[in-house]
């Protein structure tokens, strides 16, 4: 599986993140890095603020 947030492979535990298929039928496009992990490194700004984010609310949790 592929993560919507960093493209990188997701080789642990993932979660899902949306419901279809990709448009080009080339990847799923509904998986994502749990929210605390470390290894999901977003390229996009937007999307690394949404991940620095949610390992807030991760460790907060715990």
């Amino acid at each position: 599986m592929i993560c919507v947030d960093c493209d990188r492979v997701i080789l642990g535990p993932a979660v899902r993140a949306g419901v279809g298929e990709s448009m080009s039928g080339a990847r799923m496009d509904g998986y994502a890095h749990p929210p605390g992990s470390e290894e999901c490194r977003p390229k996009v700004p937007h999307k690394r603020k949404l991940r620095a984010a949610m390992r807030e609310q991760a460790a907060a949790r715990r």
